[in-house]
């Protein structure tokens, strides 16, 4: 995937979050937050707003006008945002964003969300650092959502895969792991809750884009701490 269209999929995958989070704000505050987030990683802020722009492509887009068109996508579901970023894009590129555009508003609910008026209920509260989803987004469609442990690919009923992102070195205190692509792997659901209590160890045969600290942390640190 090229560096325009990562950069751009991933201030569109922020703007999503924050659009939920403050969806009275106007679509100029969204991109803006969204693309100095990106840009703290050591990018340059006109660098990152080039690529979601399409600078030095036939389509390039106007603050304004691509503001607009981020407003629609949010606001009405509209397909045009899209289909511009895919008028400037190669084969490699549209399949991913394509896929992008399918997944982006959905981590879908069970069909049995909704349970009989008599069952008694319990108010429980958890607790989850919820950090960099585009980039952890990115790590799993570059393994094409196959979990890296098990194998398993799963297709959702709309054909949509689905799998989810782990830090192997967990983030957030007592273990501080960081939200970087050597800390993250694809797993399936099941895998994940092994990996999050601790129940298997992992090997870097197994996680070859991980750093040997952070798999060294899971295997002697977490599996201990749940095991």
């Amino acid at each position: 995937m090229s560096q325009r269209i990562a950069d751009s999929l991933e201030v569109l995958d922020l703007v999503c979050g924050i659009a939920r989070q403050s969806p009275n704000k106007i679509a100029s505050a969204w991109r803006q937050e969204a693309i100095t987030h990106v840009a703290s990683r050591g990018v340059e802020k006109n660098t990152v707003f080039a690529h979601l722009v399409g600078k030095n492509t036939p389509y390039t887009l106007s603050a304004a006008e691509i503001d607009r068109l981020i407003a629609a996508w949010i606001n009405d579901g509209s397909h045009d945002l899209k289909n511009w970023i895919l008028k400037s894009c190669g084969n490699s590129d549209s399949s991913r964003v394509n896929l992008f555009f399918i997944a982006a508003h959905a981590t879908p609910l069970a069909s049995d969300i909704n349970e009989p008026q008599e069952t008694e209920k319990h108010l429980v509260t958890t607790y989850r650092v919820l950090r960099d989803t585009a980039l952890a987004r990115r790590i799993k469609a570059d393994r094409n959502y196959e979990c890296q442990i098990c194998n398993v690919r799963i297709l959702l009923g709309d054909s949509t895969p689905y799998a989810e992102a782990h830090h192997v070195k967990p983030l957030g205190n007592p273990h501080n792991g960081p939200d970087h692509p050597s800390n993250i792997v694809c797993v399936c659901p099941n895998c994940h809750v092994k990996l999050d209590y601790g129940a298997i160890k992992i090997g870097q045969a197994l996680f070859v884009n991980v750093h040997p600290d952070f798999i060294h942390y899971h295997n002697n640190v977490i599996c201990k701490i749940k095991g």
